[in-house]
């Protein structure tokens, strides 16, 4: 019997076995996971790709939430302190009794206010809002502006997630891995980078992000009419601008001058993202640092005065002060004008034809007679100025003339010579102090003043004026009386001459197409004489003449051409 027992226990047993091991055999399946990378480095393992986005978002919404919520308070805060009052039952944790509040502060009886520490009660409880408080939700606000512009948030670039099969998975929470990446990197927005190309080797090019192509393209449409005129610049929008009857200008064409080029990309949020036109516009004219002071005016300053001792250019003294419309305006001692500087990241070009009447100076005319004494001077004939029209195409960059094209002359009056007669028998190589003689053609324009530029993306001092509008190949005249010291090719001036007066002064005539073979080193010339014919030689963005009046032969002891000339 406990044989059978036996028996009958081995083959339960085995029944068993047999029924565990084979006949109750389950599969099992591999899981679908995704694992988060982060420019190439594991974050972890999640179970689902949308909840991680959606929790992303999640965050997005409460950062937004928190926004609105916090501009209700301080909101409210900049009522209680324009009307100086204590408002009982109410509290800023209720964002409805807030929006009440601040539509219906009238109707309420105030009384005095901590400005410091904001006291509310409620229910007889004393509630304080410190003023670190207030500080910290207003600088929330301002660093989290973006969130208020934007519907969705992407995770940070150089994200990347890979779904996986697995059998053993460490999983983490959506929670933990957002953690981990926003410890290394901030979230992305979708949105437009531009690139600015850089017309100077020695600038890098700018980069500007936007949540709208629209906002770079209202910031230059802002920028131009700074540099136009607003009712000029909608006419040639509208195609309607009208014929030049005799006199006046036409814009023939505006445009950037660098190259720009944009593509859609997921923006880092620590990034400068312009959701505003104007906020855009400012940082294209100005650079990041703007900086502006008041200076009054005293008896004797004029604008290119002022100008000068502030270190700016006229044209920047008339785009901050547009009250005045011309360098010749006249100053009232005793109000204020506005002194600032601009450092412009785009380049406005306005190309545009005119056809302007121009006053010619007369020239003077030094005649040498030997019947009278040395040193004798007679005015033997008063000069005339002349009148001329004058058509040509004029190029600006950011308001300042660059080039300028002569496209025709019409004498409209000739002007008459003053004619001085000097007693010696010889030429001297003397020039006389009390008059210069203008050193070119006629029709020409000032394309720039002396003093404070911008040029080619870099601020400058401008040691002379410059001459432009009578062409390539017009003559250059010597402006006095001397001796040739300087002939010679230079990287800046390219080809120039330098003229000692022997008077104490001596003047500078730059960037010549080509020189008067006639004369050389060491040559006497006389007032009038041609030394040498317009160009661009050198550092010169067109054909023009780059005239100095020095008083010694440093460049450092430049001085104002114009002021011999008044």
């Amino acid at each position: 019997m406990k044989k059978i027992s036996t028996y009958f226990f081995v083959i339960l047993l085995s029944l068993i076995v047999f029924l565990l091991g084979f006949g109750h055999k389950t599969t099992r399946h591999p899981h679908t996971h995704y694992q988060v990378y982060l420019d190439s480095e594991l974050i972890g393992l999640i179970e689902s790709k949308k909840e991680l986005e959606d929790y992303i978002n999640s965050q997005a919404t409460t950062i937004r939430n928190n926004i609105k919520e916090y501009s209700l308070k301080i909101e409210a805060i900049d009522t209680f302190k324009k009307y100086g009052s204590k408002i009982l039952d109410q509290s800023y944790t209720d964002v409805d009794k807030i929006n009440y509040l601040i539509t219906n502060k009238s109707s309420y009886n105030l009384s005095d206010i901590d400005i410091d520490n904001l006291n509310f009660y409620k229910n007889e409880k004393l509630y304080t809002l410190s003023s670190e408080e207030i500080s910290d939700m207003r600088l929330y606000i301002y660093k989290n502006d973006i969130y208020k512009h934007v519907e969705d948030v992407f995770v940070p670039s150089g994200t990347e997630i890979k779904k996986i099969y697995t059998y053993h998975a460490d999983v983490l929470s959506v929670e933990e891995i957002y953690k981990r990446i926003m410890s290394k990197k901030s979230s992305t927005v979708s949105g437009y980078k531009f690139i600015i190309k850089s017309t100077n080797e020695n600038i890098e090019d700018i980069e500007i992000y936007t949540i709208d192509t629209n906002i770079f393209n209202e910031a230059i449409e802002d920028l131009i009419t700074i540099f136009v005129d607003d009712a000029e610049y909608e006419k040639y929008k509208a195609n309607k601008q009208e014929k030049i009857v005799e006199t006046g200008s036409l814009i023939e064409n505006i445009y950037v001058e660098q190259d720009i080029t944009y593509k859609a990309v997921n923006i880092p949020i620590e990034e400068t993202i312009y959701t505003d036109s104007s906020d855009l516009s400012a940082y294209l004219l100005y650079g990041n640092k703007y900086e502006e002071k008041t200076v009054k005016v005293k008896t004797g300053d004029s604008i290119e005065s002022l100008a000068f001792e502030n270190q700016i250019s006229v044209q920047e003294f008339l785009l901050f002060n547009t009250q005045y419309t011309s360098r010749n305006n006249m100053l009232v001692a005793g109000t204020d004008v506005r002194i600032s500087t601009i450092d412009p990241k785009i380049q406005i070009v306005v190309e545009t034809y005119e056809i302007v009447d121009k006053e010619t100076a007369f020239q003077v005319v030094e005649q040498y007679d030997k019947n009278l004494s040395q040193g004798s001077i007679i005015v033997s004939q008063q000069g005339e100025n002349g009148l001329e029209r004058v058509s040509q195409n004029v190029k600006s960059v950011n308001g300042e003339i660059s080039y300028v094209n002569p496209a025709g002359k019409e004498i409209l009056k000739s002007s008459v010579p003053k004619i001085i007669n000097i007693g010696t028998k010889y030429v001297p190589n003397v020039g006389s102090v009390g008059s210069w003689g203008w050193p070119t053609e006629s029709g020409y324009t000032i394309s720039s003043y002396y003093g404070y530029r911008t040029f080619a993306g870099s601020r400058e001092f401008h040691n002379a004026i410059d001459i432009a509008g009578t062409g390539t190949g017009s003559k250059i005249y010597a402006a006095n009386n001397g001796v040739i010291e300087v002939r010679e090719y230079n990287k800046s001036y390219g080809n120039y001459i330098m003229i000692n007066h022997n008077n104490g002064y001596y003047t500078l005539y730059a960037h010549m197409s080509s020189f008067n073979n006639n004369f050389s080193v060491g040559s006497t010339v006389s007032r009038g004489d041609v030394i040498g014919y317009v160009g661009a030689t050198g550092r010169a963005s067109g054909p023009h003449l780059h005239y100095e009046i020095r008083t010694c032969a440093k460049y450092a002891c430049t001085t104002n051409p114009l002021k011999y000339y008044r």
